[in-house]
């Protein structure tokens, strides 16, 4: 798991914030909910699923964040600015 970055803004899978996970399988820095942390420890043995639908499996935590998945980027500011809209009315 690359270092965690708290990324404010809900997503798609629950509507929380986003941890910042590079995997190894892409190298690739992906938006991971919160609770699908809690999933995949609890139920996946540590893969979790990242907004743009990618299965990661985290690099270790000394390892340098890798270049941003550009759909986990482009769905996580979507829905960051379609909730700011929402709660500015």
């Amino acid at each position: 798991m690359s270092r965690p970055r708290g990324q404010s803004g809900p997503t798609e899978l629950g509507g929380s914030s986003t941890i910042a996970v590079t995997c190894v399988m892409d190298g690739r820095c992906h938006s991971v909910p919160d609770e699908e942390l809690a999933i995949g420890i609890t139920h996946r043995g540590g893969q979790y699923s990242a907004v743009c639908g990618h299965v990661v499996t985290p690099a270790p935590m000394v390892a340098p964040d890798g270049d941003p998945c550009p759909v986990c980027a482009e769905r996580d500011a979507s829905h960051r600015s379609r909730r700011v809209r929402r709660f500015r009315r």
